[in-house]
């Protein structure tokens, strides 16, 4: 019994689109290189007005726009996007930085630089969302793993669609 080859000898099928974009360079992704910058200078900036290298006392966070219930309920909705931006101790950032620069760099050389910094941004905010309703006043909460873990799940809808452009 035949069954059809799921490789091609037509000289018209697309190449693999994810082989050539797998080690972006720095160049072809602006955005995930400005995201990164910003969450680093952040990081330090509270470092140098007494944030913590651990994961320590929320005081400087709370001062600096993390996401906590009676503050952003409070008027506050700026918290829900300043939030991406903060990290509790160096793990926390080191992590998110590297899981950023790990799928951000390939997001928005597949999905374009508006539509990468608008799936950031908007999950990030919908995650931050997320956290309020079900964390309200028992939680401050900051970091981009919101965003990050939508990433992921972008570029997860991506190789189930293309998935006849993905080597096996």
């Amino acid at each position: 019994m035949n069954r059809p080859s799921r490789h091609t000898d037509n000289a018209d099928a697309a190449p693999p689109v994810l082989s050539s974009l797998l080690h972006a360079r720095p160049a072809q992704a602006p955005v995930t290189v400005t995201l990164l910058a910003i969450n680093i200078l952040v990081f330090l900036a509270m470092l140098l007005n007494g944030g913590s290298l651990w994961h320590g006392s929320t005081a400087v966070p709370l001062q600096w726009g993390a996401n906590f219930g009676p503050a952003t309920q409070d008027g506050q909705w700026w918290r829900l996007g300043s939030a991406l931006f903060l990290h509790f101790g160096i793990v926390h950032l080191a992590l998110n930085m590297w899981a950023l620069w790990d799928v951000g760099r390939l997001i928005e050389q597949l999905f374009g630089r508006g539509r990468f910094i608008t799936l950031y941004l908007g999950s990030g905010i919908i995650g931050n969302l997320l956290s309020l309703a079900i964390q309200g006043n028992q939680a401050v909460s900051g970091g981009a793993s919101g965003a990050i873990f939508s990433l992921y799940g972008a570029l997860l809808v991506f190789l189930l669609r293309e998935r006849r452009q993905v080597d096996p």
